[in-house]
C-alpha cells in the first residue's frame, strides 16, 4: 500500500535528461534505471520518483491518454514523520519544473495545481488506513514496534539535522544519531557514547556504550563489550562536564575523558539483556497503532 502522485510540466515536455540531471545532484538520491530513490541513512526515510512511459490508447479511435511522465511513491504503514521529510522534496521538485499533478487518492488534490498541505493530509489519511488494514490482523502485530509520536518526531528532527550539527562542531566531538532498539523486550531510543568520548547528544532512553579502551578487566585482561546506561543515570555526569543547549542537547567540553568519566564508564555493569537493532521504518506511531487495533 502506498501514496501515488503523478506529475507533468505545465507546458512543454519532460525528458530523461532533466530527470537524471535534477535528482543525481540532490543529496540522498540514488538514480537506478527509471527511478530516483531518496534514502536518508540518518533518518531511515525513503521514497521514490519514477519516470513513466506514455500509455497508448486501447483502440485506434480512442482519445490519447493524458500523460503524467513522473510518479511519486511513498509507502504507507510508516512512522508519521516520513511525510514531513518527503514534503519539502516534492515541493522543491514541483517548483523547479513548474509541474501540475494528478492525485487519485480520496480527498486528494485531483488534477491540477499542487498543494503541499493536501500532500501532508492525503498521505496521513492513507497511512492511518494502512495501519488499520494491516494491524486488524493480530498475526501482523508481532513484528511491529511502536513509540509515542512525540518521541519519534524528536528523534527524526535530531537525525535530520545531525550532519549539520556535526559540521558545526567539527571533528573534535562526535554527534551520534538516535537509533531504535529492542532492549530486553522493550522498544527504546539509544545513542552511541563510545568509551566516554566527547559527544554532542540529546535525550534518549539509553546511551549505548561500547567499551574498548575502557573495557572492564577480567583476569588482568581487558574484555571489550557494549553496555547500556539509562539517560537519567548518565545525566549528572553529562551535565557536570557539558554545556546544555536550549534544545536540551548536551555538548561535552573535554578532549579526553576525565577521571570521573572513566570511572563511571568502567563501573557500568556488563549488559545481559537481549539486544536487537530496529529499522526506523518499522517503529510506528503508538497513538495510530492503538487506534488501529481497537
Amino acid at each position: 500500500m502506498s501514496y501515488d502522485l503523478y506529475f507533468k510540466p505545465r507546458s512543454g515536455s519532460f525528458s530523461e535528461e532533466l530527470f537524471y540531471a535534477y535528482f543525481c545532484e540532490r543529496p540522498n538520491y540514488k538514480c537506478e534505471g527509471s527511478q530516483a530513490w531518496y534514502g536518508n541513512e540518518d533518518t531511515g526515510v525513503y521514497f521514490v520518483f519514477e519516470l513513466q512511459a506514455a500509455q497508448l490508447p486501447e483502440e485506434d479511435d480512442d482519445e490519447p491518454l493524458e500523460h503524467f511522465p513522473i510518479a511519486l511513491n511513498i509507502n504507507y504503514l510508516r512512522p508519521s514523520y516520513f511525510i514531513f521529510e518527503a514534503e519539502p522534496e516534492v515541493t522543491a521538485f514541483v517548483k523547479h519544473f513548474d509541474l501540475l499533478v494528478s492525485d487519485p487518492q480520496m480527498e486528494g488534490m485531483g488534477d491540477g495545481e499542487y498543494n503541499a498541505e493536501k500532500l501532508l493530509s492525503g498521505w496521513n489519511c492513507g497511512n492511518e488506513f494502512g495501519y488499520t488494514s494491516v494491524l486488524r490482523d493480530e498475526n501482523n502485530r508481532s513484528r511491529i514496534s511502536h513509540l509515542p509520536a512525540e518521541q519519534l518526531h524528536n528523534a527524526w528532527r535530531w537525525n535530520w539535522t545531525r550532519t549539520q550539527v556535526q559540521a558545526r562542531v567539527g571533528e573534535s566531538k562526535f554527534v551520534p544519531r538516535i537509533m531504535f532498539m529492542n532492549l530486553g523486550g522493550s522498544t527504546v531510543t539509544a545513542a552511541v557514547w563510545p568509551d566516554g568520548i566527547p559527544v554532542v547528544v540529546t535525550r534518549v532512553d539509553y546511551l549505548c556504550v561500547p567499551r574498548k579502551e575502557l573495557a572492564p578487566t577480567k583476569f588482568f585482561r581487558k574484555k571489550e563489550d557494549t553496555t547500556f546506561v539509562a539517560w537519567d543515570e548518565a545525566l549528572p555526569v553529562l551535565l557536570k562536564h557539558g554545556t546544555q543547549s536550549r534544545d536540551g542537547s548536551i555538548s561535552l567540553n573535554y578532549m579526553t575523558p576525565p577521571p570521573d568519566v572513566v570511572k563511571f564508564v568502567q563501573s557500568l555493569p556488563v549488559e545481559n539483556r537481549a539486544v536487537a537493532g530496529l529499522s526506523a521504518d518499522r517503529v510506528l506511531d503508538r497513538e495510530i497503532y492503538e487506534r488501529s487495533i481497537v
